[in-house]
């Protein structure tokens, strides 16, 4: 299944796939999988209720808010009123958010709070003490961005005049100091500016610039940050005690370095409270740093990237069952095939020497099945195989499949 989008929490993540649909995997014991079960879960698991029609997701700390294609909000897990349903009660399954003064373009779930940027440009937000949507002040309009983060209690919004404002609980925006260049994306703690380098502010929000940063197409951060380069590269910084930097050490890094061991160019990153996460171009998801386990005392850290299961476009995989084929009088050759499990393959087979083709054939096999493709060999080469009685050839398979084998023809 291809992903599109992924998000990271605190000891979670879910992700976003080509259908619209969502999948968590982490630990369960807030309710933070939304899949109706208790258990933690090493593997990715369907979201109650959101197999499609999800346009984006975010994770907080114990609890995810999926945005709809519809402009409605559905949240679940841990509940201090960051829901936004009214109550206080955790839900092991998706709920709607409640009062939303109209339709939403972008949601994020941050520590204490869930927030919402509204299509007229104002930002919502709702929390402990605010069991369903509130306007945050100076924000009814204007906003272009939002951005919250497991690591901080704190959201930020981009504003359409360029400016970053950022506030707590007490819901009163703040302007982060010192920003220039023009900035396109911002995270809770990180700004990424139109000439693709990233500035970053402290709890005084006072920005100053990320050395060693050019060419970043986008940032995510927590408690440590990273930014996707447009190579498909990704370098990080921070925090690495479960070596969520990805430079195959646990020694914190006041500057960006290199993620080892991508399986592939990124498109896609998020940077949950102990561990990252991207999206690949092939659709297929790498981790890396904290992960869950079933037993609360284990500790499991990978200090570079490893491939999460069941996520990219599958490959179609091909054998060639025949050895010893018999030509009928008809010139027809039948080569009998095995396709793998992964999905149908599809193809071309021929049949040649090193110096003739003898006939080739158009495939479609449905995966895990078995077929014979039948070949009509070229009046040509018919009489070649007949002169030689049993003539040794190849049989080639190109195109979404590939193999090839060495067989022997045998004249009628």
């Amino acid at each position: 299944m291809p992903v599109t989008a992924i998000a990271a929490g605190l000891a979670h993540t879910c992700v976003l796939t080509k259908p619209g649909g969502v999948k968590c995997w982490g630990y369960n014991g807030h309710d933070e999988l939304g899949n109706e079960q208790v258990a933690t879960s090493l593997t990715p698991v369907p979201v109650s209720g959101l197999a499609q029609g999800v346009a984006s997701i975010s994770a907080g700390v114990r609890h995810s808010c999926a945005l709809l294609s519809t402009g409605g909000v559905k949240c679940w897990g841990y509940n201090r009123g960051v829901l936004g349903d009214g109550t206080v009660e955790r839900r092991r399954v998706p709920v709607d958010v409640i009062g939303l003064s109209g339709s939403v373009t972008a949601v994020v779930a941050g520590n204490d709070a869930s927030c919402v940027l509204t299509a007229a440009g104002g930002v919502e937000c709702w929390g402990p003490n605010r069991l369903s949507p509130v306007a945050v002040p100076g924000l009814s309009a204007g906003a272009k961005a939002i951005a919250a983060g497991p690591g901080f209690s704190r959201t930020c919004a981009l504003t359409t005049a360029g400016a970053v404002e950022c506030w707590g609980g007490d819901l009163v925006p703040q302007d982060v100091a010192g920003l220039r260049g023009g900035v396109t994306a911002i995270t809770s703690s990180c700004a990424l500016t139109g000439s693709g380098g990233v500035q970053c502010w402290d709890k005084n929000l006072v920005a100053s610039d990320v050395p060693g940063l050019g060419s970043v197409k986008a940032i995510s951060s927590s408690f440590h940050s990273c930014a996707l380069l447009a190579s498909g590269g990704v370098k990080c910084w921070g925090v690495n005690q479960y070596g969520e930097l990805g430079d195959g050490t646990t020694f914190d890094r006041s500057t960006p370095g290199d993620v080892v061991g991508l399986q592939g160019p990124a498109v896609g990153i998020s940077a949950g409270s102990f561990s990252t996460c991207a999206v690949l171009r092939s659709g297929a998801v790498d981790c890396w740093g904290l992960e869950s386990t079933q037993s609360p005392d284990a500790v499991v850290a990978h200090l570079r990237p490893v491939a999460v299961p069941g996520f990219g476009i599958a490959k179609a995989t091909v054998a060639i069952v025949s050895g010893a084929i018999p030509v009928s009088r008809g010139r027809v050759v039948a080569v009998h095939l095995r396709c793998g499990t992964a999905t149908r393959c599809r193809g071309t087979l021929t049949l040649k020497t090193s110096r003739t083709t003898l006939g080739s054939r158009s495939l479609s096999i449905p995966a895990g099945a078995t077929r014979a493709v039948d070949v009509r060999l070229t009046r040509s080469g018919y009489e070649k195989v007949l002169r030689a009685k049993r003539l040794v050839a190849r049989v080639v398979v190109t195109g979404a499949v590939s193999a090839s084998r060495t067989v022997t023809l045998a004249a009628p």
